[in-house]
């Protein structure tokens, strides 16, 4: 039974209008008429007052339940992410790309333009291990503390933790501590993409 089932269940259960459930929680008819069509959910305190009120249990309860914990968010559904090609760690620091497309991989994200790489050598193990799969997503903001890609303007790419930027300058952390921080001035970076996570090799589909 879904909840605005169940509170017109509960209001008739007790023989009231919907004017009557509003009085007797606080609400208004008007309330109580769009949690009845679903236009609106109540909270879970509006929810144990309509319970309380009416002595109508809620589905699967078998009786009031007093929480403080809120209701878990919609998880994102998994969805296939193109493999655009595969990168390793070149010698200077920067990612040496092979830009063959190669499947996909399953991953949760809501950003329609995701994308996934493939890591190639030991050069930025231990957080990333050959054969692994990192998911970039471009639609949202890189924060100072995640992992990123970025593009510079000479066509340049790095994997690197975005460490802060101040001002005209941006801030790049090594993966691997093999290399000192890179401060980078921003008129030659082209784009900052955040990279969302990791997959392991089994995650790829075809």
């Amino acid at each position: 039974m879904d909840i605005k089932d169940w509170i017109k269940a509960a209001r008739q259960h007790a023989g009231w209008t919907q004017e009557k459930l509003g009085e007797a929680v606080g609400r208004t008819k008007a309330n109580v008429g769009h949690w009845e069509t679903g236009k609106h959910e109540p909270k879970l305190e509006q929810i144990e007052a309509i319970a309380k009120a009416t002595g109508y249990a809620p589905p699967t309860w078998g009786g009031l339940v007093h929480s403080n914990v809120e209701p878990a968010l919609e998880l994102k559904k998994s969805r296939r992410v193109p493999i655009t090609g595969s990168v390793r760690g070149g010698d200077d620091g920067y990612l040496v790309q092979d830009v063959v497309p190669d499947g996909w991989v399953e991953y949760w994200t809501g950003d329609p333009n995701a994308y996934a790489l493939r890591i190639k050598g030991d050069s930025m193990h231990p957080r990333y291990r050959a054969g692994e799969f990192v998911v970039i997503t471009p639609s949202i903001e890189a924060q100072p503390g995640r992992d990123v890609v970025v593009k510079l303007l000479n066509g340049k790419c790095l994997l690197k933790e975005l460490n802060w930027i101040r001002g005209d300058e941006i801030q790049l952390r090594s993966i691997n501590n093999g290399y000192a921080p890179m401060t980078i001035p921003k008129e030659e970076v082209e784009c900052i993409f955040r990279v969302a996570g990791s997959v392991g090799p089994d995650s790829m589909v075809f």
